[in-house]
């Protein structure tokens, strides 16, 4: 069983889906199969510098990610041909990687936004407050407010993601209220597998 999980930036995927790696649940965090087909040497990152130009690699090859993100930001073109280019690579790594019997929690950011969600058996929105978003991302991953911002600004607003999940999980309270969201839902996911 396949099982999307998203949310906005920061809103705590990731922490949800390692409460469902400690009860037994496969994870694949689609951001680190995004970083696997950028590197040198992989059809990802040789589709990108085709299109965007050689000017984003460093002296040994690799994908200078900030410069990148900055520029593709910049203007919804730009990201939706990133898009283009990565998504289909992905989907395909992610297939390979979800086959068989598992329950696998596959933690896709941009779920809905890029048609993930048409390959899950179940779909989970996690959901913060806007503040703790921020404060989140600017201590995980060393990054401005405005960038913050002008990233969610390229993803369908969290009211909308819950109207399309499945399922939500607070991620605004304590660790122990997330985990006991978790714990229930992964009793109604065994459930929903075994009938």
């Amino acid at each position: 069983m396949r099982v999307g999980v998203t949310g906005i930036f920061a809103s705590g995927k990731g922490t949800v889906c390692e409460l469902f790696r400690e009860l037994g649940a496969g994870v694949i965090d689609t951001d680190i199969v995004a970083r696997e087909i950028m590197e040198p040497g992989q059809a990802g990152l040789e589709n990108v510098i085709s299109r965007f130009g050689e000017s984003f690699l460093d002296e040994e090859g690799r994908l200078k990610r900030r410069e990148f993100g900055l520029y593709v930001f910049e203007k919804k073109e730009r990201v939706d041909l990133l898009n283009s280019i990565t998504h289909p690579l992905i989907l395909e790594e992610v297939k390979k990687r979800s086959s068989g019997n598992s329950i696998y929690m596959i933690n896709v950011p941009l779920l809905f936004e890029s048609g993930y969600d048409r390959i899950m058996d179940k779909n989970i929105v996690v959901t913060a407050n806007d503040s703790q978003v921020l404060d989140r991302g600017v201590l995980r991953d060393g990054i401005s407010r405005e960038e913050i911002i002008s990233r969610l600004n390229h993803q369908i607003p969290l009211n909308e993601k819950i109207k399309l999940a499945d399922y939500t999980i607070d991620n605004s309270g304590s660790l122990e209220n997330t985990r006991r969201q978790v714990m229930n839902l992964w009793k109604i996911l065994n459930q929903n597998q075994t009938e």
